[in-house]
């Protein structure tokens, strides 16, 4: 079922929270609402659950203009961040407990719950109480809980924030997995970039109760139309830059002694403001090759993986990454900086 939002306000005193909001979801999507604390996000779940009522505009869920209605009359089932399992009921009663608030004879409750079990893998795990479950595993009942009320639409808050990294990567997998296999309509919150980019059909980006950007993943990653998106959506860093038009779609981008030619319609000729993406920096002894950016590194950190340096230029400070952490280069260094066109991002606005 699709969810849409029509010149959505919702106000606390004379405070917007969240300002003149529309968009849509598509039935069977799963789209993330991305953006900082205070942003407007958790907000915005909450009216479409119907636990906040907007203060203007209309909400539609399958075309139903469901604005004033409250949550129970609503088709829509929530995952939220704390999980709110109950500690003195095992698993089974959890999942059967708003199914027996809605009517549902026990016999039927108990045998959805276990159904709605098997599908988030704990099968076996009835009679376990929550506090006996590992996080991942207490996630996965409060999934379950929703699913087995046949929600339209499903909504999770920041449903992975209590979870450690690798077990975040795992269940993020997992939702997606579900979503898609049962056909859901999903709208996941989370102030997680990568956690959006991985899980998403599509993004909104929310800045101060309004919308900044709304795309896929890529579109969003590699054509923000705000420098607030180029920070917010991965890495990058500013610089100044000259740009000159080459052709009506073609344009190069001048950042010291580097020249970097890039697609681009509409931006006039002029200083520029750039981001740049850590990697679209390839770090060479200097001088580097022709066309390089000349530097010297101010901070160096080595983080297994790769190494991080914050990087002096003609530009500005640029911030890179490099894997040859087996010939690291130290503070102070002189070293070439070759830019690849992905990465550099003129900003408009």
């Amino acid at each position: 079922m699709s969810v849409e939002f029509r010149n959505v306000v919702k106000r606390y005193g004379a405070t917007p929270a969240v300002a003149g909001v529309s968009f849509t979801v598509e039935a069977g999507t799963l789209v993330t609402l991305l953006g900082p604390s205070g942003c407007g996000k958790t907000t915005t779940l909450r009216m479409i659950a119907g636990l906040e009522l907007p203060s203007e505009g209309r909400i539609l869920i399958a075309g139903r203009d469901v604005t004033s209605l409250s949550a129970t009359e609503r088709d829509v089932s929530m995952v939220f961040q704390s999980y709110a399992l109950f500690p003195h009921m095992s698993v089974l009663e959890n999942v059967t407990y708003g199914l027996r608030r809605s009517g549902i004879a026990r016999a039927e409750a108990i045998g959805r719950a276990r159904d709605g079990l098997k599908q988030v893998g704990l099968d076996g795990y009835d009679a376990r109480q929550p506090s006996e479950l590992s996080g991942g595993q207490q996630q996965r009942v409060a999934v379950a809980r929703a699913l087995v009320l046949k929600p339209s639409v499903l909504l999770f808050d920041e449903p992975l924030s209590n979870l450690d990294a690798r077990l975040r990567r795992q269940m993020r997998e997992e939702i997606r997995d579900l979503q898609r296999g049962l056909g859901l309509t999903v709208v996941y919150v989370t102030h997680d970039q990568q956690e959006a980019m991985a899980v998403s059909d599509r993004i909104i980006v929310m800045n101060a109760g309004r919308i900044e950007q709304q795309g896929s993943p890529r579109d969003l990653y590699e054509r923000p139309a705000t420098p607030f998106l180029a920070r917010f959506m991965g890495e990058s860093t500013p610089a100044r830059g000259r740009l000159e038009r080459l052709d009506a779609g073609r344009v190069r981008v001048r950042l010291g002694e580097a020249a970097i030619d890039l697609p681009d319609t509409a931006t006039p000729e002029g200083n520029v403001d750039v981001a740049v993406r850590p990697e679209a920096i390839t770090v060479e002894a200097a001088p580097g090759p022709a066309g390089s950016l000349g530097g010297r590194i101010a901070k160096a950190s080595y983080l297994g993986t790769h190494m991080e340096y914050s990087i002096d230029t003609a530009a500005g400070q640029l911030f890179a990454t490099c894997p040859r952490v087996d010939r690291p280069l130290a503070a102070g260094d002189a070293v070439g900086l070759v830019l690849a066109p992905r990465g550099v991002l003129v900003l408009r606005g």
